[in-house]
């Protein structure tokens, strides 16, 4: 089914990924651009690099870093919608020789072991029944190769109330996505890096920040500072659009908000938040 053909109601079924992607929402790691460098630089990334990215979305980052690095990158996500943006994406920017993208489970990639140099999961683990994921992460992955994460923690401390309140966002995130949402301190994503079996794990800890830097990155990613405009206006008109015509995404949005406020604005929760860079190399 194509996307200008959807009606308001095949709008409102879709899945939480398909439908941003359907908006247009380019990446949803709260690190944004400047993480995702800098974890392929921790990746130790190169031309000679293959890549795969698992929960690839729109491909926003998996371009980036083909960009960036000149490496190749294959993307792999279980959102239908993605996939085909993602593909437009590369198609666009003139990465098809480089970048490739296909459906995929994370818990059964189709990929023959020991494949891939580098193995990525960007604001995606953090869904996973991690154990399985990380086994199936580091199955495709070659000898001395690396797995990075750029994913979202909570501190190992919390106060109660705040606790409970980052509970509930966690709750929020799980009812939109439909799938099991929970953050981890350092030390456990730590800990669940070193039980895949990975060595020399290093796990980095990152408050959220928005800089002149990330911006910067964003616009030079999108194509310019027109093409950015033009994006930004689109997805705000969208916005507006939908809600205004469809109260179940109206309520989609509110719940979107909710969470995000806890998470990320909330100062006296966010204090709590923000996300790691952890990598390990197989052995």
């Amino acid at each position: 089914m194509q996307e200008k053909n959807l009606s308001m109601k095949d709008i409102e079924d879709l899945g939480y990924y398909d439908f941003m992607s359907y908006l247009g929402v380019p990446y949803f790691h709260v690190g944004g651009l400047t993480s995702t460098k800098r974890l392929a630089e921790l990746c130790q990334i190169n031309k000679a690099s293959k890549v795969l990215m698992v929960g690839c979305g729109m491909g926003f980052s998996a371009c980036f870093v083909a960009e960036r690095f000149g490496c190749s990158v294959v993307g792999v996500d279980i959102a239908e919608v993605s996939i085909r943006k993602a593909k437009e994406r590369a198609e666009s920017l003139g990465l098809g020789d480089r970048v490739e993208f296909r459906m995929g489970d994370a818990y059964d990639l189709p990929f023959e072991p020991d494949t891939y140099d580098v193995v990525i999961t960007e604001f995606v683990a953090q869904f996973f029944d991690m154990d399985k994921a990380f086994q199936e992460l580091v199955r495709v992955l070659k000898p001395g190769g690396m797995v990075g994460i750029n994913e979202m923690y909570r501190d190992a401390d919390i106060p109660p109330a705040m606790e409970e309140e980052i509970l509930e966002a966690e709750r929020i995130f799980s009812e939109l996505t439909q799938l099991p949402f929970s953050l981890y301190s350092p030390e456990e994503w730590e800990q669940r890096l070193e039980r895949a079996g990975l060595s020399d794990v290093h796990v980095y800890r990152h408050h959220l920040s928005v800089s002149l830097k990330e911006l910067e990155l964003v616009i030079r990613a999108m194509g310019g500072l027109g093409k950015f405009a033009k994006l930004f206006l689109g997805l705000m008109i969208g916005m507006i659009r939908y809600a205004l015509s469809s109260r179940n995404i109206r309520n989609r949005f509110k719940q979107i908000s909710r969470g995000k406020r806890i998470l990320l604005n909330k100062r006296s929760t966010s204090k709590y938040v923000g996300y790691v860079l952890g990598v390990g190399k197989k052995v």
